[in-house]
Formats: structure tokens, C-alpha cells, sequence
């Protein structure tokens, strides 16, 4: 009876999937170049096969959150390519924090907090980092509910 009694709770019991989120992401990479339309030159961006020194490059982080509970600070890195000089203030993140990195991706701060140690005759003094320093970009994101997306990106000049 101790047996017919536990096996009919195991089937009478719910089964509870584990609710969790998701977020995938997908990163682009497109040259901007300047195209005529309606007698004006605007920007259009397009795959970026082929660049030269002196091009815009944007890079777009698309993400989503495909599970089935809000993902809270989700954090997204991204290098800022070799050759490339990030644009300062072209960082973009609707609903994010952006902080940006001079050592390679292991500490992010805000430009204004982003010094380096140089020294000077017997002094070691602070600088502040210029945007040619740059090494990695990071986005704060609070809240992404289940389902929904968004984007962050930034843009750079080919050295």
C-alpha cells in the first residue's frame, strides 16, 4: 500500500519547468559611407568586406532575451578592434550603463574616471585616458524581460 501510495503522488504531483533567462546576442560590424538621396548626401551603412584608414566602422550588438524570466544586469563586453580608434561619444545603449576600459577588459569605468599612471622624472603622475586607449567597451543593461530586445553599439575610425 506504502508503495501504490508514493507512486500515484509522483503522478498526481506538477512537474515544474526551471524558469530562467536567456539572452543571446548578435554582433555586426558596418561600414558607413555617404550616399546620395533625394539630392543630400546621407549615411548608409553596409557590410564592411573591405576598409581603409579614415573609415567609420559600427558595431551593433543586437540582443534578446529567449528565455522565460526577465535577465537582470546582463553585462555585454566588446573589444574595440585593433587598428581602430573608438569615436567618443558614439556609444549607444537605450536602458544601459556604459563604461568603457584602458587595461584590456579588466576594469570599466566612466571616460572622466579612466586615468593611467606615467612617470615623470621621479614622479609617477595621473593622466587621463584619451580615447585612442580605449581597449574594450561594456554595457549595463538593468532589466531585459522575457522576450524582449534591444541594441547597443558604438562606432570607431580605421587608423
Amino acid at each position: 500500500m506504502k508503495y501504490m501510495l508514493a507512486l500515484m503522488m509522483m503522478v498526481v504531483m506538477p512537474v515544474y519547468a526551471m524558469a530562467a533567462p536567456d539572452v543571446k546576442i548578435h554582433i555586426t560590424a558596418e561600414k558607413a559611407v555617404m550616399v546620395e538621396k533625394d539630392g543630400k548626401q546621407v549615411e548608409k551603412l553596409v557590410e564592411a568586406k573591405e576598409v581603409a584608414p579614415g573609415d567609420t566602422l559600427v558595431y551593433t550588438l543586437s540582443y534578446e532575451n529567449k528565455g522565460d524570466e526577465t535577465a537582470t544586469n546582463v553585462v555585454l563586453v566588446d573589444p574595440i578592434p585593433d587598428a581602430t580608434t573608438y569615436i567618443v561619444g558614439s556609444a549607444f545603449g537605450p536602458g544601459a550603463t556604459v563604461a568603457f576600459s584602458i587595461d584590456g577588459g579588466k576594469t570599466f569605468k566612466e571616460p572622466s574616471l579612466l586615468l593611467y599612471k606615467v612617470k615623470v622624472g621621479d614622479k609617477m603622475i595621473s593622466r587621463k585616458a584619451s580615447p585612442e586607449q580605449y581597449t574594450h567597451i561594456r554595457w549595463t543593461v538593468e532589466s531585459i524581460p522575457a522576450g524582449k530586445s534591444g541594441i547597443a553599439g558604438f562606432r570607431v575610425r580605421v587608423k
